[in-house]
């Protein structure tokens, strides 16, 4: 579901009407667990019908393996539930990056087609075999509410990734539509079209156009202004569709905790990863440095975890030796800041902000580029040759970027909501809050920038 498309805004109209009618009537919970179900599936299917099959694969998987795995709590088939999973987002995500960029094989123009959301629903279904496996949720008792677990369609495309234990409870127990709920919704629907056509689509366009130069005759400052606003976009564009995915689960009654907590206000990694894509990191802490031993087996493992895990979320975002290098310097970065912590956290905050901020910006080369562009871009940021200096014909657009880089400063230092100590979104009441709100999306509506896909549609 693209949310910003007039087709998508159309459907989602069409959907809620539907709903809300179902509501109107009384009906059973239930049935509007099945309407969301298959209206979910049919959304999906808009976009490519054959994906369904996997949809179903794993609903099967969900329903029947993890009633079978909580009966049973077999190892074996733990394993077997996650093998199976992971080889199917094996061959869909990485064959080809394997095949083509490891093995250096020609695929013959064969190219296999990358489900929308396949590595967020994979991650869905993982986390719930190992809550399972532990029985810290029950297991799903109707193969409709497997699908809707798979194929929820506010958080299918690109998250945020659902865990069992926050969604299970309103498959029974809705969230009532209070005043103070329904105002929450739109206030978060109303932040993701602010971060989406005000920000990332008008930054991303900037961005683009410098990319096409090329970043070989970039000097230092038409880097950093290439790659701020790439940090800006990539964080309007993700955020954006979380915050409307939360907001629209909110309208049918389901309560997910934020995704995003204005991450660039970070003063340390560890800090930023508490903030930034909040479910993935929470996944990875529970389901992979934790099992791997944590912190409990010395510091020396602690560190080979963290490495791990950050090279594990480098891969997990994209098949290629960019993300996992994105993955590397992040891992590198916070193992110095365990190993240093009591020299590093003595230093003051604003020190440890410019710090944070800096490797988090200039490691986004690597996340946007292919690795050779990607290494030119970085040494960019530090370092530009003598012959190649800023001039007023350069094609590289540094002025729009910067001033609409100030739209992004203005939602951090705003914070259209807040994050509550439980993780929830919650409304932040302040009256120039709202007044804010309401011009930047009255902008958003009347200066959206060129539509561009949500980035982690790929992922």
């Amino acid at each position: 579901m693209f949310f910003t498309e007039n087709i998508s805004i159309l459907v989602i109209a069409l959907f809620f009407a539907l709903y809300f009618l179902l509501v109107k009537l009384n009906k059973k919970n239930s049935l509007l667990n099945s309407y969301i179900t298959y209206a979910s599936l049919f959304i999906y299917a808009i976009w490519y019908p054959p994906a369904i099959l996997l949809i179903i694969f794993h609903s099967l998987l969900v329903k029947y393996g993890g009633a079978e795995l909580y009966k049973t709590k077999s190892r074996l088939l733990l394993g077997l539930l996650v093998g199976v999973s992971l080889l199917v987002l094996f061959l869909f995500k990485y064959y080809n990056f394997f095949v083509v960029d490891v093995l250096l094989m020609d695929q013959m123009g064969k190219e296999i087609i990358l489900p929308i959301g396949i590595s967020f629903y994979t991650f869905t279904a993982l986390g719930y075999y190992v809550d399972i496996y532990r029985h810290k949720v029950d297991p799903m008792v109707d193969y409709n509410e497997a699908k809707l677990f798979i194929v929820f369609w506010p958080a299918l495309a690109s998250g945020p990734i659902l865990r069992a234990k926050n969604i299970i409870t309103n498959f029974e127990y809705k969230e009532p539509l209070t005043s103070s709920n329904l105002a929450l919704s739109l206030v978060l629907v109303a932040s993701g079209l602010i971060k989406k056509l005000l920000i990332a689509d008008n930054i991303g366009s900037y961005v683009d156009w410098n990319l096409s130069f090329g970043v070989h005759n970039m000097c230092t400052l038409e880097a950093w202004s290439t790659i701020l606003g790439f940090g800006a976009q990539i964080y309007a564009d993700f955020s954006g569709y979380t915050d409307m995915a939360i907001g629209f689960a909110l309208l049918l009654g389901f309560k997910l905790p934020a995704n995003f907590n204005y991450p660039y206000q970070s003063t340390s990694l560890t800090e930023f990863w508490r903030r930034w894509h909040i479910s993935l990191s929470l996944w990875f802490k529970d389901y992979l440095y934790i099992p791997l031993g944590g912190s409990k087996k010395g510091k020396l493992r602690a560190y080979i975890n963290i490495l791990i895990v950050f090279i594990l979320s480098g891969f997990w975002h994209g098949a290629g030796f960019g993300f996992l290098i994105w993955g590397f310097i992040h891992g590198i970065v916070l193992v110095l800041e365990k190993m240093f912590s009591e020299v590093y956290f003595k230093l003051h905050k604003v020190v440890r902000w410019c710090v944070t901020f800096a490797v988090v910006i200039s490691a986004w080369s690597f996340f946007r580029l292919d690795f050779q562009p990607a290494r030119v871009l970085f040494k960019r940021l530090f370092y530009s040759p003598d012959d190649v200096s800023f001039k007023m014909t350069s094609p590289y657009y540094i002025a729009p970027l910067l001033m609409l880089l100030i739209f992004f400063i203005i939602e951090h230092l705003t914070k259209f909501y807040k994050v509550d100590d439980e993780g929830y979104p919650t409304l932040n009441n302040k009256w120039y809050v709202i007044l804010i709100l309401c011009v930047m999306l009255f902008l958003s509506f009347m200066f959206s920038g060129k539509e561009q896909p949500f980035i982690y549609f790929q992922f």
